[in-house]
């Protein structure tokens, strides 16, 4: 039996702790309906505070631990539930205090797993230096920033990186349940838990859920000028260098002033907006696919559905059965 020790964070959702303790707890039992008598239990969890105080989330649920860290043997699974992203690094600093627990308990040979921005306290521990791991889309940036040694993966659901574990949002504990599970379980104990439970297996990207937002705010205002000119252009070729005739400059200083700008390059924006493009129109109009694809500027449906596929996860009509918005 494992023991697992899940952080009561301050400041975060109850539904992380929580949630996942009661989730994993059913996908353990949940193997009883196969194994019969023989059934063990396969995990041990245990809530643990830095005191003995109950712990306030965000949303006013009180979480009291069972323990205090100092008190707990080391455990074998450390669990790093999401804390504050609304106020990400006052929050982060209000958590610090568990970064030397987690660096005491890896030491020991615990594996250590974090849900969504849980991975800045892995961060500030250390444990990702070097490492690919992976955090909730909308904070991979942040992530990469601020700890420049992690090797951030924004569209990677879970990454394991042997003995520390990501994965993204904070309600994709439940994914990581069922890995953890096949982990340390087997596949055949997590195929009954997915069953049981309802979840779905399959999700291994966070690439639907992204959402492109570009930078505008830069103050430049020849490269607004250009931006608004892209982004009401997408169904017509747009190249640089014809760009840069038609606003009078030169390619190398177009080059140069947008990435400045907007941190992109002028092709990797136009890529980003025509499937931004592309998805609002699969989610809100019933267009077909292909009136949608020459209304993002793709004369080639092969092409089309290759970049859409490596921008989104999953193919045009598929994104569409998935996300419509239409009633």
């Amino acid at each position: 039996m494992l023991s697992v020790a899940v952080l009561a964070l301050a400041g975060g959702a109850s539904i992380g702790p929580a949630g996942f303790m009661d989730v994993l707890a059913k996908a353990d039992r949940s193997w009883q309906l196969q194994a019969g008598a023989a059934w063990t239990q396969l995990f041990d969890t245990t809530l643990v505070g830095l005191t003995d105080a109950p712990v306030r989330c965000r949303d006013g649920v009180l979480l009291q631990p069972h323990c205090r860290a100092a008190e707990l043997a080391p455990p074998n699974l450390v669990v790093v539930p999401a804390f504050d992203d609304e106020n990400l690094l006052d929050s982060l600093a209000d958590n610090r205090e568990w970064v030397p627990w987690l660096d005491k308990w890896h030491a020991q040979g615990g594996r250590v797993a974090s849900s969504c921005v849980g991975a800045f306290l892995l961060a500030e521990a250390g444990l990702l230096d070097g490492r690919p791991a992976t955090t909730h889309w909308m904070f991979a940036e942040t992530l990469r920033s601020r700890y420049p040694r992690v090797k951030v993966a924004t569209d990677r659901l879970i990454v394991d990186a042997g003995d520390v574990i990501t994965c993204g949002g904070a309600t994709t504990f439940l994914s990581l349940v069922v890995y953890l599970v096949e982990r340390f379980g087997g596949h055949e104990r997590a195929a009954v838990a997915r069953k049981v439970l309802l979840i779905d297996g399959g999700r291994t990207s966070q690439l639907p859920y992204l959402t492109y937002t570009p930078v505008r705010d830069h103050g430049d205002e020849l490269m607004q000028r250009i931006q608004d000119y892209i982004d009401t252009h997408l169904g017509t070729p747009i190249g640089s260098e014809a760009l840069a005739r038609h606003f009078g400059i030169s390619p190398r200083t177009l080059a140069r002033r947008f990435h400045a700008a907007t941190d992109s390059s002028v092709n990797s924006y136009v890529q980003q907006a025509r499937m931004l493009l592309a998805k609002k129109l699969l989610e809100t109009t019933d267009q077909p696919i292909e009136q949608i694809r020459t209304a993002t500027g793709y004369l080639d449906p092969a092409a089309f559905r290759r970049v859409f596929r490596e921008a989104a996860g999953v193919s045009p009509r598929q994104y569409r059965n998935i996300y419509t918005t239409r009633p």
